[in-house]
């Protein structure tokens, strides 16, 4: 199936279609018993500060129905400049350009799970790093997010560390995420 996907910015009237996908990427979440996305977190308004920024991206398969989405973001991740996290790649100076993206807030639509939609997302998001001179990609997820933390080994990510976030405690009850990194 991979061959019919192609990755592309999502366009803002796209939104609710984002939206849908990440709603089930919590319902997908619940079945681990952890509270990771389960109390409201994404939001709209995170999917329209991503539009904003030109970080919301989407899988599209070739009748253009979305299946998948992505946040690849360039700018610095507050999250990850804490001096306990250890990365692959070296922090850069406050307000220089980071050496890595990020991905976030990352789902694949219930019908297309199984078909190889965040693989591919994945893959593409290393080429546009990549092609925007970033030397990795960074991501967190909740310890208890196996399907997530088995995909993200097999795609060549390196388990780095446990932390807790600082940032999202108004959208999120269980803050303990691990870090991962993939040197691209």
């Amino acid at each position: 199936m991979n061959d019919t996907l192609t990755m592309r910015r999502a366009l803002p009237g796209e939104a609710d279609r984002v939206m849908e996908i990440l709603e089930d990427g919590k319902r997908s979440i619940a079945r681990f018993g952890i509270e990771q996305w389960q109390h409201g977190y994404p939001n709209r308004a995170s999917v329209e500060g991503d539009l904003a920024l030109d970080a919301c991206w989407v899988a599209v398969d070739a009748s253009g129905s979305l299946l998948g989405t992505l946040a690849l973001r360039f700018d610095e991740d507050p999250e990850y400049r804490m001096p306990e996290l250890t990365w692959l790649t070296p922090q850069t100076s406050p307000g220089c350009t980071p050496s890595y993206a990020a991905i976030h807030r990352c789902a694949t639509a219930a019908g297309a799970l199984k078909r190889g939609v965040m693989g591919f997302m994945f893959a593409a998001a290393e080429d546009i790093a990549r092609e925007n001179g970033r030397k990795s990609l960074r991501i967190d997820t909740h310890p208890g997010n196996v399907a997530m933390r088995s995909f993200l080994t097999r795609h060549g990510f390196t388990e780095l560390m446990t932390f807790e976030l600082k940032t999202k405690g108004d959208a999120e009850t269980d803050l303990t995420r691990i870090a991962y990194e993939k040197l691209v």
